[in-house]
């Protein structure tokens, strides 16, 4: 969710976050909140992101090369040159805004895929639906043999009671 626009006409929109990318390739996006400069172009390196962004809007996500790359704003009376790094299976989202000095971006990393896929499932110990190892039955054996015992030693009490009597 992001709010887009300027303050008079601040919008709520969502953008859809794309967490993965193609082997070996970086994603771009980039959303233009500069008020000064209503619209811009942007490059990364030789690749042109956008060639007419307008202030409010966000682009999909683009495929770059992995490496050390000149991000290049251009705006209708200035423009910003800023060097990001972008490393294989990383996510990101490039915010053009106003800063002091002129034009700036915030490199906003969304993900960053791990170098190793993981092994088997995650160890999570014993839940309500995990096997279990079968019980020793000793404890029920224990209570059986109890109950036995208590029904015996009534049962020859109670016959030992009505002869007592007569």
């Amino acid at each position: 969710m992001a709010g887009l626009g300027p303050e008079s006409g601040l919008r709520l929109q969502v953008l859809d976050d794309q967490l993965t990318t193609p082997p070996g390739q970086a994603l771009v996006r980039i959303i233009q909140a500069s008020l000064k400069q209503n619209m811009v172009s942007v490059s990364c390196g030789a690749t042109k992101l956008d060639g007419r962004l307008s202030l409010g809007s966000a682009t999909s996500y683009q495929t770059v090369s992995p490496g050390t790359a000149t991000l290049v704003v251009t705006g209708s009376s200035e423009d910003a040159h800023v060097s990001i790094s972008l490393a294989a299976g990383t996510v990101h989202t490039l915010v053009v805004l106003d800063g002091a000095k002129g034009l700036q971006v915030d490199d906003l990393l969304n993900a960053a895929g791990s170098a190793t896929d993981p092994v088997g499932g995650a160890a999570t110990g014993f839940g309500g639906m995990a096997p279990r190892a079968p019980s020793s039955p000793l404890p029920w054996l224990a209570v059986i043999g109890a109950g036995l015992l208590l029904a015996v030693v009534g049962g020859r009490r109670l016959r030992r009671l009505p002869a007592a009597r007569s």
